[in-house]
């Protein structure tokens, strides 16, 4: 059985980006996988410190709230990264969580995940050009590639400023539960 993690960057619990991030996970469910969300925000999850502790045992040396999410990644078939977009990229809280990810490399920078794991990224942004940050979505997906994510996509959602406006694209609604069950397989 799959297991599929969900990751809402948003300072905004119940907007927008959450909503796709449960849909995809939804998704995710009907096909029969067990899933799980993290909301960020109301984690304790503080900065990583560049102390390279987890160099030497794969162990990060903070004990917060991401020493469950580093756990429950590494024994889960796929991971869901959501975020709106705030000044050009990812928020401050998905960028505090994505530094906290280093524990992922080891010492000679190859990954300490499953080959296969995959990983989505789910972007809001109230701009509707959903190519207008293309290049900071490309460098985002690398990043998680150098992970050892098999990254699957990068589900961009325009014209999302407002409290609601993603439940309003039903195509776009549909295609994250698609986007769940392709996870699965």
């Amino acid at each position: 059985m799959s297991k599929i993690i969900g990751i809402n960057g948003s300072p905004r619990v119940g907007f927008n980006t959450e909503v796709l991030v449960k849909k995809i996970l939804e998704g995710a469910e009907k096909a029969g996988a067990t899933t799980k969300l993290f909301n960020v925000d109301r984690m304790d999850i503080k900065p990583c410190r560049g102390c390279m502790a987890c160099r030497k045992d794969g162990i990060c040396s903070i004990k917060d709230d991401m020493t469950e999410v580093l756990a429950e990644i590494k024994n889960s078939n796929a991971m869901v990264l959501g975020s709106p977009v705030y000044m050009l990229q990812m928020t401050a809280q998905a960028k505090t969580f994505v530094d906290r990810l280093f524990p992922l490399i080891r010492g000679d920078f190859t990954s300490v995940l499953d080959p296969g794991t995959k990983a989505a990224l789910v972007f809001t942004q109230g701009q509707p050009d959903t190519t207008a940050f293309s290049s900071y979505f490309e460098h985002t997906e690398n990043m998680f590639k150098h992970f050892g994510f098999d990254v699957q996509k990068t589900f961009v959602a325009g014209g999302t400023g407002k409290k609601g406006d993603v439940e309003k694209q039903e195509e776009l609604m549909d295609k994250a539960a698609m986007l769940g069950e392709e996870l699965t397989n």
